[in-house]
């Protein structure tokens, strides 16, 4: 009998997995039919290197109002690009937090996800958060010291009373004031428009675009130019070419993502 539940329970597994795999090859599908619909110029089903960069050009331009040649991190976070990735965040976060499926997100939900958040980064289960679990530094050295520089900001405004450690109850009150500042109208329900609209969306979208803006600007003059622009999208193209025949197929986007 154990051997059957075992047996069950490894098929149950397996047939979730299968099911989750299934799922991310399904959107990494959909996402390069959009890619192809988009830059697939010629129409033979493949992106090549100059399609890529035509559609990275013709970014650049919808950020690039001015005509200027450059951009600044002020543009790239008021581009059409971003306000897209907003929205598109915005209703990814209504849609994992709405249990009930109603197109809003409660108090409650958005409570009950912060607080099955904390247990997840209470890797020892004392009911307290300290900063390294806040967030654990990973990757190179240079990213594994922002990550750190990251977790101590957000330990100190969650460390309401400075005592060295952050328990459920400060997460959970950090929450609802979250909460509270994305319900605009006051109703007890938040939608993915009033996300993507919040103050919190576009002062993170800001971050981006500060951060992108710093590493495209390789000459360090505050400024991105198309160039760099450019070149930053080729080194993406090559990374992406797994085959390197010069042109991306719907694996190759498949695996990346």
């Amino acid at each position: 009998m154990y051997r059957n539940t075992r047996l069950a329970l490894f098929a149950a597994l397996t047939f979730a997995s299968a099911a989750a795999m299934a799922q991310q090859a399904e959107r990494a599908s959909k996402h390069f039919e959009h890619m192809l619909k988009k830059w697939d110029a010629n129409g033979d089903g493949r992106i090549s290197l100059d399609e890529y960069l035509a559609a990275a050009s013709a970014r650049f331009q919808q950020i690039d109002t001015q005509n200027a040649g450059s951009v600044s991190a002020d543009q790239i976070a008021n581009s059409p690009n971003a306000h897209e990735r907003i929205e598109r965040r915005a209703e990814g976060l209504v849609q994992h937090l709405d249990s009930a499926g109603k197109g809003y997100v409660t108090q409650d939900e958005f409570v009950a996800a912060a607080k099955a958040r904390f247990a997840k980064l209470d890797r020892n289960g004392d009911g307290k958060l300290t900063p390294d679990e806040l967030e654990t530094p990973r990757g190179d050295k240079a990213l594994s010291d922002k990550r750190a520089q990251f977790g101590e900001r957000r330990f100190e405004k969650l460390d309401a009373n400075r005592d060295g450690v952050v328990t459920l109850n400060e997460y959970l009150a950090a929450a609802t004031g979250k909460f509270k500042e994305l319900d605009v109208a006051g109703n007890g329900r938040v939608t993915a428009e009033e996300m993507a609209n919040s103050p919190l969306a576009h002062k993170r979208a800001e971050h981006v675009a500060e951060r992108i803006a710093r590493r495209l600007d390789t000459n360090g003059d505050g400024r991105v130019s198309k160039d760099e622009f450019l070149a930053t999208a080729k080194a993406r193209f090559a990374k992406l070419d797994k085959n390197g025949d010069g042109f991306l197929s719907a694996d190759e986007i498949g695996r990346r993502r």
